[in-house]
């Protein structure tokens, strides 16, 4: 009995140094948000860190700024994706524009992610469920891949959340209950709004809901209609009022400028190749671990297989891989931060049957999750200690550049131009994207500063031939080679 009580206590005591491991985490993620994403990191060639913020932010910041959400003939990507905007929107009522306010509203999402990514696996990991769940929060808290891209204002961290929450709603679907079928059909459009591909995710939630329902065939035809049929007719509804209201060539041009690629299949082997080595980004240690895991359940512990979530997380894994894959070339880090989740999941499902089963496993398993904690609390240590406020250093400059010269029209043009206005509250167009001519867009708003990374290459610039552009300041930020000077210029006409 005295064993006994010794074990409770002992257990007592891990769980609540386990939680307050996990608070800490949680706190840290608040800590110097305005500092840039961390140079010559394992993640630095995604260029969300100049750019992506700015974009899913505009219709948010100019709705503050100049009380229109929408600019005719710039990239407006708020008509086909309006849930972030409208999240930041509401935010910067109270705060006015702030890429901290941005990054803090994220930030949270993702210490939101952390309790449903709990609730999940305490209902399908067994018997003694409340260990994993608390192992599967505490390397969430701790992944340096979800707290860099976390700490930007970008919309995966959603995505993230979005689907946990879908798993978990997926995970109350019965026959007789209505409500968790009506939620998943909002949350699914929801997502679908978030961001168009996280529709890869849905096959996934399906068979958590196809499963909660029995695997029957009534479930079946109830849980398509929830998380397919009505998303896709709410989606398509959307689509038709905007285009009513008079913005489709807006919504089409969204989809337009983001069509995949045809793949090359004669480079099939080589874009496995290189996809098998970029899962490393998610993480060094746990990647392999779900591989080995992947294969002796495969060929060994097949009853795993039987878990709802466990197959669901591998159906989420798979579908991500080969949207992925289907960009080849053309993929971002970030795209892997989906993966995240499922891949925990996957491992602390694999923990918890070892737990009962397997106890020299169970500790092998263990090991290798407490040498991907060590490495990763090590790697964010590094970054909170080692931080870069170049971009944001040289944004306020440019801000105070541009109030300077109250007779310069205070309006940025740039493909980092949405970025500057998140960071200075300066409005701004884009000089990448748009619906309109861009030498049409440039003479209809007259832009008085251009901003450029490293140096402008004219000929190439003809909607900037009615200008001479006069150098005011460089800024060196950044590690990438093509993006290592900001520079911004005056707009002086011929």
């Amino acid at each position: 009995m005295n064993l006994d009580l010794n074990g409770t206590v002992a257990r007592r005591w891990i769980r609540i140094a386990g939680w307050s491991m996990v608070f800490a985490l949680c706190a840290l993620k608040f800590c110097y948000l305005s500092a840039d994403f961390p140079n010559y990191s394992m993640w630095m060639i995604d260029q969300a860190k100049f750019t992506d913020e700015g974009w899913w932010a505009n219709a948010a910041v100019r709705h503050l700024l100049t009380d229109r959400w929408f600019l005719a003939g710039d990239y407006n990507p708020a008509i086909a994706l309006p849930v972030w905007p409208l999240l930041l929107s509401a935010v910067f009522h109270f705060t006015g524009v702030s890429v901290v306010a941005a990054r803090a509203l994220n930030v949270a999402i993702s210490i939101g992610t952390l309790g449903v990514l709990f609730a999940l696996v305490r209902r399908y990991a067994g018997a003694d469920s409340e260990t994993p769940a608390l192992v599967a929060v505490l390397l969430l808290a701790a992944s340096p891949f979800a707290f860099v891209f976390n700490r930007l204002a970008i919309l995966d961290t959603l995505v993230v959340f979005e689907f946990c929450l879908l798993l978990l709603v997926a995970s109350f679907a019965s026959l007789k209950r209505f409500w968790p079928l009506a939620a998943l059909a909002m949350l699914v459009t929801s997502i679908m709004l978030t961001k168009t591909t996280a529709a890869v995710l849905v096959p996934a939630v399906f068979w958590i809901a196809w499963s909660a329902m029995g695997r029957r065939f009534a479930g079946m035809v109830r849980a398509l209609l929830a998380v397919v049929v009505f998303p896709a007719l709410l989606v398509k509804g959307y689509a038709a009022l905007v285009s009513a209201l008079g913005y489709g060539p807006d919504f089409q041009y969204f989809f337009n400028v983001n069509t995949l690629s045809e793949i090359d299949w004669r480079r099939t082997l080589d874009t496995l190749a290189e996809l098998l080595k970029d899962c490393f980004l998610i993480d060094r240690v746990l990647y392999p671990v779900g591989l080995v895991i992947l294969a002796l359940t495969l060929a060994w512990k097949r009853k795993l297989w039987s878990n709802p979530l466990f197959a669901a997380s591998w159906i989420a894994l798979a579908a991500q891989a080969a949207f992925i894959f289907s960009r080849q070339d053309d993929f971002a880090p970030r795209y892997y931060m989906v993966m995240l989740a499922p891949l925990i999941l996957v491992i602390t499902l694999t923990f918890g049957e070892l737990i009962t089963h397997s106890r020299m496993a169970a500790a092998d398993l263990l090991t290798a999750m407490a040498v991907s904690f060590a490495l990763n609390i090590v790697m964010i240590g590094q970054f909170l200690t080692h931080r870069d406020y170049e971009f944001y250093n040289a944004a306020r400059s440019i801000r105070n550049i541009i109030h300077s010269h109250p007779e310069q029209k205070a309006l940025i043009l740039g493909v980092s131009g949405n970025q500057l206005s998140l960071m200075t509250g300066v409005p701004s167009i884009n000089d990448g994207y748009g619906t309109e001519d861009m030498v049409h867009k440039v003479t209809h708003y007259q832009p008085g500063w251009y901003v450029a990374w490293n140096d402008v290459v004219l000929k190439d610039q003809d909607f900037l031939a009615g200008y001479e552009l006069e150098k005011m300041a460089s800024y060196p930020v950044f590690d990438d080679d093509g993006r290592v000077a900001l520079t911004l210029y005056r707009m002086n006409h011929k």
